[in-house]
């Protein structure tokens, strides 16, 4: 009876064990390769987030070919209007940048900018993708 009922829960972990999904894999921030690509984004994202001076905060959070997918924290210059922030993910193919709509069209367009799986961690997990 006893080992009847072992077995059952052993075979109801190993179920649950492969019905759920392992965590989005980020890439190593220690490689060189990724702070290259940080350090290209930081330069690049300025002008085309805040459409001026400013500075950049980057995690990147994947890439696929010439594809960088990426989270920027970016702060605007003081200026006449005061300091502005804002905090977006991107996809960045060479130097085109695509952020998400805004409102209603967030959900739809990250889902159209990003692999599946990373798309649904940028809707339901953000927290955790800011640099």
């Amino acid at each position: 009876m006893i080992r009847r009922h072992a077995v059952r829960l052993g075979l109801a972990i190993a179920l649950l064990a492969g019905c759920s999904e392992a965590a989005y894999p980020l890439p190593d921030r220690n490689s060189a390769d990724v702070q290259a690509e940080e350090e290209r984004l930081v330069t690049l994202l300025p002008s085309e987030l805040l459409g001026g001076p400013g500075t950049c905060k980057v995690r990147l959070l994947g890439r696929d070919g010439s594809s960088s997918f990426a989270w920027a924290h970016c702060d605007a210059a003081p200026g006449a209007e005061g300091g502005w922030s804002v905090s977006v993910p991107v996809r960045v193919d060479g130097d085109r940048v695509t952020q998400p709509g805004d409102g209603s069209e967030y959900s739809a367009s990250v889902r159209r900018m990003f692999p599946e799986r990373l798309a649904r961690v940028v809707l339901d997990d953000h927290g955790k993708l800011r640099p």
